[in-house]
């Protein structure tokens, strides 16, 4: 938590900032696009399985299953908001 001092010194960068750069104001509230991550993630340890089975035997097939596993759970989580809110007072 920043202090009182913290966030009016704070607000004055801001604030300089946006009268100096009005352009700057646009760029940050623009939304970002973002790669889904996690479904990215989630196909790319797929498609590393056979050739962790492959070129790793029983030791590539263990790491292959702990990849599986972690694919799956990436993949049912979903992608989540950019910008997830809060509820702090």
């Amino acid at each position: 938590m920043l202090s009182s001092y913290d966030r009016r010194r704070f607000n004055e960068i801001v604030s300089g900032l946006l009268s100096e750069d009005p352009s700057f104001a646009t760029r940050q509230h623009t939304p970002r696009r973002d790669l889904p991550r996690r479904p990215l993630v989630a196909v790319l340890l797929w498609v590393s399985m056979p050739f962790l089975i492959a070129l790793g035997g029983w030791t590539g097939f263990l790491v292959a299953v702990v990849a599986f596993g972690y694919a799956v759970h990436l993949w049912t989580r979903g992608n989540p908001s950019p910008h997830p809110h809060h509820n702090h007072p």
